[in-house]
């Protein structure tokens, strides 16, 4: 009796160690679709600090010093 309780839970811990190990990472998404949502996070990231340093140095709105359009 107590082998066969012993083998059950030696059974129930390496299926529980086995989930964890593996998780859920990557289902659901190839490879090339994980890259492309690297590449666009970096690629937002970017632009969105780029607005905050121009925000910072108030450059992100036109000049009122001249008449004229400014392009």
């Amino acid at each position: 009796m107590k082998r066969i309780l012993l083998g059950i839970l030696l059974a129930i811990a390496l299926s529980v160690s086995a989930v964890l190990v593996s998780g859920c990472h990557g289902l659901g998404e190839t490879a090339a679709e994980r890259s492309n949502d690297h590449s666009r996070i970096i690629r937002l990231n970017g632009s969105m600090l780029i607005d905050d340093i121009d925000a910072i140095f108030q450059m992100d709105h036109p000049s009122r010093l001249t008449e004229y359009s400014v392009r």
